[in-house]
């Protein structure tokens, strides 16, 4: 016991003489999980509570088309422009605007919509009214094609952007045009001997939809979006995690470059308490790490207003989960540093490695939207399971069972690159003997 405590006192002094060292591997992932906070906060909020300049050309200047841009301008995710200096905006204007990226959405309402939403809701309503033996007769005329309100973007706009907005547009739209058939039918249940109050109609009509409730309906339950910060600061405080194999691999080579693995290796028994003492001193960092990183999202995050970090339910289970990821990354780093010869070979492979772990294993992008052949890769990866024990416990609320399984399967990684690690060792040892 006394040389695995020599071998953690000697793997501090080390790191304490490289202060700048050590700083780097507390200040750049908080740096990284910030900037990634702010950078990636747009796109999880899901453009909800963001404004967006809209152009409108109406040339129809029908009721529908008042309804829809009525609507729009009362919908806290646009602001509504339908002239400019004073005069109304034409299509050509619109499309020239967009077309230069001087604005991003536009929406042209084209002649006759309203007239052709009247004949289809007088042709409807007369319908009904013949099925139910009432007389009806409002006019219409013959049944026309479909038309749309045509919504255009700026070239540049990405799909999700395109899909979002003209998801948004379309409920105004269907909006405008039920209430045209609603008023129509509301005017034939006071003709008929309907006793419902015609003003009623609608909100009878009303009476489902749909609303979003937390799966757990206890009253304590948090009911949590997924947000740039839930994901940024355990995604990028994981990432900083396993870049500590560059330090580990680092300090491994230069001991056997300058003999001071040697010289350890003939104190009897030493070698056999030299590796533990590594892998505790450098989980323990590790584990410091990311519960730094946690308190930088709890409590730095809300200064640079955005979300704080939400622990879950169960906080105290980040501790095991914190020391079983150190654990795999400390491992991976005592692996790299002992498969390779030289510094030259072994920082590049790390970095560049975790680099392309943290890419395919949810780091970057949710697994779910890779191709199926990338998903089954990603299972490969220790950061992926990293990811996936820490969201059970901060979006998922487990209280201990479900985030076993990803703790089991980062102990074994563990385990098997510290056994293959141990194994290389003594077979260079051999070689040189």
């Amino acid at each position: 016991m006394k040389k695995i405590i020599a071998t953690i006192i000697k793997e501090w002094l080390l790191m304490k003489r490289d202060v700048a060292g050590l700083l780097l591997l507390l200040i750049m992932p908080a740096t990284l999980i910030v900037v990634m906070a702010l950078v990636q906060d747009a796109p999880f909020r899901d453009y909800q509570n963001i404004k967006f300049d809209l152009l409108i050309a109406d040339n129809d200047h029908g009721s529908l088309a008042r309804q829809v841009i009525e609507g729009l301008k009362s919908s806290k995710n646009f602001n509504v422009a339908d002239s400019i200096d004073g005069q109304p905006v034409t299509e050509a204007q619109l499309k020239a605007l967009l077309q230069k990226g001087d604005r991003q959405i536009g929406v042209v309402i084209p002649a006759g919509i309203t007239a052709n939403m009247v004949n289809s809701a007088n042709i409807a309503v007369n319908t009904i009214s013949g099925k139910m033996g009432m007389e009806a007769h409002l006019p219409t005329g013959p049944v026309r094609e479909q038309m749309y309100v045509h919504v255009l973007f700026d070239p540049v706009s990405k799909p999700a952007f395109r899909t979002a907005i003209s998801s948004a547009l379309d409920k105004y739209v269907t909006a405008s045009c039920s209430g045209m058939l609603m008023q129509r039918l509301s005017a034939l249940s006071k003709n008929g001997n309907d006793t419902t109050p015609p003003n009623d109609l609608a909100k009878i009509m009303q009476g489902t939809g749909v609303k979003e409730e937390p799966l757990n309906h206890d009253s304590n339950t948090i009911m949590l979006h997924i947000n740039s910060v839930q994901h940024n600061v355990p995604a990028w405080a994981i990432f900083g995690m396993f870049f500590i194999v560059i330090p580990i691999a680092g300090n491994m080579i230069r001991e056997r470059e300058d003999g001071s693995a040697i010289r350890i290796a003939l104190i009897p028994n030493a070698t056999q308490y030299t590796g533990p003492g590594k892998i505790i001193f450098y989980t323990m960092i590790c584990s410091l790490q990311f519960m730094l990183m946690l308190c930088v999202g709890r409590w730095v995050m809300p200064l640079l207003h955005l979300p704080a970090l939400y622990p879950g339910q169960y906080p105290w289970l980040l501790l095991p989960v914190s020391l079983c990821i150190g654990f795999a990354a400390t491992a991976y780093g005592y692996f790299t540093g002992t498969i390779f010869k030289t510094i030259n070979q072994a920082l590049p492979f790390g970095s560049v490695s975790v680099v392309i772990l943290s890419a395919i294993g949810g780091i970057w992008v949710p697994v779910e939207i890779l191709p199926h052949t990338m998903q089954r890769i990603a299972l490969l990866s220790p950061l992926h399971w990293s990811l996936e024990a820490v969201n059970e416990v901060i979006l998922r609320n487990d209280n201990g069972q479900a985030v076993l399984r990803p703790l089991l399967l980062l102990l074994a990684t563990g385990i098997v690159l510290w056994a293959v690690s141990i194994v290389a060792d003594k077979r260079r040892s051999y070689s040189v003997q």
